[in-house]
């Protein structure tokens, strides 16, 4: 315990999360790693007095001063050394502070960077105006006119039987997909940038096998609702925007491959409405309904749903303590609040309703996997193997780009083999933790009120590639 308590090196008060679906104040802080910890009232205040000047008596003389409640220096030595210290929010004396990290489900894998935060900062600065809200009427209408014109003059069949028959037309759609993806990720970038908030670094990573960009936009659990949202749809805004640049390209051009490059372009930002994996669709529902990390309450939403369980009251923290939100590895969970206690009726409602129809689909989806995993695997091995043979005979023969389009594709046949390997190891190792964990629970003593939440943090937006 340090005689003068400080906050650790690269910490950040976020201040109060607005539009909660919590029934009582939250306040957020964010340590230098990008975690994001939800705190009570009297814990943020403590962290904000902490400021390696005051010993715990002054410290809770201010506190005490703010908030018109009788705080002790041994309520503030507790708490310091209980809850703050363990989450690495006050400095370690003559170590190093511990920096514990919630787990959330089917994150972002192997982050790397791709375009570091000062040039982020840069771009999403002059792509910001475009949020305008004349700017974005003007340019959605002026896409739904290119798009009738565009599907109106070319094939789509013609351009797609085109590119899957010529590997160099195929690559150019892989790099224009690509060129699309990144694109997406400027678009949360610069939502991020227009509603106040600081965007982080671009990047990329893995998605259970698939490669996948992200954008770090932590900051904007500083924003309101609206402001969270309206990050959250950036990117399909930019998808569309892509898809209107394209558009022009090809009126230029004549070249019809960019029509299949506007299809994928258009399907992709479909895709990123799913709210039942970590796309776009899934942070929407979480900020519509205040509650972020939403797989943390999937099942005690699907047990309050049940006939004849007793729901949880209404105004009352959960047993065990208040249950506070936060970040996402993509933002976003909670650690300990995997209760539905605390929550508002609003927030209760939503996350029930998205519980009962997400946990069908991730069924039904498993019992797929499971049953075509003994016939996918054996066809997909033939099929790479099919795949690789012309390749090694275009390189051997000189036609280094077509052994190069046949390795692209044999490589995008085994993915998804992979991924489904990868799936069920994830789900035999959760259960198997799930298992341990019951255990030591059922045989541990009740414990005491916590007053924080570690969330998942990072990236509140991880998507996978088209």
């Amino acid at each position: 315990m340090p005689a003068r308590p400080r906050r650790a090196d690269g910490l950040t008060l976020l201040g109060e999360f607005a539009g909660s679906g919590l029934d009582r104040p939250v306040e957020l802080a964010r340590r230098g790693d990008g975690q994001v910890v939800a705190l009570t009232e009297l814990l943020a205040r403590i962290l904000a007095a902490a400021d390696g000047t005051r010993d715990v008596e002054a410290i809770a003389g201010r506190v005490a001063a703010r908030d018109g409640r009788a705080v002790s220096g041994a309520d503030v030595r507790y708490l310091i050394a209980d809850r703050l210290m363990p989450l690495g929010l006050i400095a370690a004396v003559g170590g190093a502070t511990p920096s514990p990290r919630a787990a959330a489900m089917f994150t972002l894998a192997g982050r790397r960077t791709l375009l570091p935060a000062p040039v982020v900062a840069r771009i999403s600065g002059v792509l910001a105006v475009l949020f305008r809200p004349a700017a974005v009427a003007g340019l959605l209408a002026t896409l739904v006119a290119a798009d009738l014109w565009a599907f109106r003059r070319h094939s789509v069949a013609d351009s797609a039987a085109a590119v899957l028959a010529t590997p160099a037309l195929m690559l150019a759609v892989v790099g224009l997909a690509l060129a699309g993806a990144l694109i997406h990720e400027c678009g949360h970038a610069a939502a991020c940038r227009y509603g106040g908030a600081r965007p982080g670094v671009i990047g990329f990573g893995m998605y259970l096998v698939w490669p996948a960009f992200f954008t770090d936009v932590t900051d904007t659990y500083r924003l309101s609702r609206r402001g969270r949202l309206r990050t959250d749809l950036g990117g399909i805004y930019f998808n569309g925007l892509y898809a209107l640049v394209l558009c022009g390209a090809l009126a230029v051009s004549h070249a019809e491959v960019l029509v299949t490059a506007i299809v994928l372009t258009h399907l992709d930002a479909a895709r990123q409405l799913a709210p039942f994996v970590r796309l776009d669709g899934y942070y929407i529902m979480g900020d519509l309904a205040g509650v972020p990390d939403l797989f943390s309450r999937m099942v005690p939403a699907l047990r309050s749903a049940l006939p004849g369980r007793r729901r949880p009251p209404i105004g009352r923290p959960a047993a065990g303590g208040h249950a506070a939100r936060a970040g996402d590895a993509g933002p976003v969970g909670l650690a300990s609040g995997t209760r539905l206690t605390g929550l508002t009726r609003r927030a209760r409602l939503v996350v029930t309703a998205w519980a009962l129809l997400a946990a069908p689909a991730i069924v039904v989806n498993l019992l797929m996997l499971l049953v075509s995993v003994p016939f996918v695997l054996p066809r997909t091995a033939r099929a790479v193997w099919a795949q690789l043979e012309p390749a090694g005979s275009a390189i051997g023969g000189g036609q280094v780009l077509t052994g190069a389009a046949d390795a692209a594709a044999a490589v995008v046949l085994a993915l998804p083999a992979a991924g489904m390997l990868f799936v069920l190891f994830l789900l035999g190792r959760a259960v198997g933790r799930g298992l341990v964990a019951y255990r030591r629970r059922s045989q541990a003593p009740a414990g005491g009120a916590k007053n924080s939440s570690a969330m998942p943090s990072g990236s509140r937006n991880d998507r996978p590639l088209p």
